[in-house]
């Protein structure tokens, strides 16, 4: 089996993917990154609002605590009231989604 040409010098493919991918646009807004390894990476700018958007959403509560507490505290009182209609409904509704 016989192989030509091949370049040994050349960079290596992610980085040549990174170079050829940021290089054709002309006014490209990626967003540079250096790897620990020394090697630059580039970021969309979508892919830096997917991140900014994340890093808020991990910010948020997982649940509302204050309307938890309320409904603990009519349930406690006995004056919390179940829409009997509205939850079989939802239960259809779900059951015709995942059933």
């Amino acid at each position: 089996m016989e192989i030509n040409n091949l370049n040994i010098n050349s960079s290596s493919p992610k980085t040549k993917q990174a170079e050829s991918s940021s290089a054709g646009k002309e006014g490209s807004t990626d967003i540079p990154s250096k790897t620990t390894s020394g090697e630059t990476v580039f970021f969309s700018q979508e892919s830096k609002a997917m991140n900014d958007l994340e890093s808020s959403i991990k910010e948020e509560p997982d649940f509302d605590k204050d309307k938890v507490a309320q409904i603990k505290a009519a349930i406690a009182d006995g004056n919390f009231a179940i829409d009997d209609e509205a939850l079989a409904n939802n239960i259809i509704q779900f059951e015709e989604l995942f059933g």
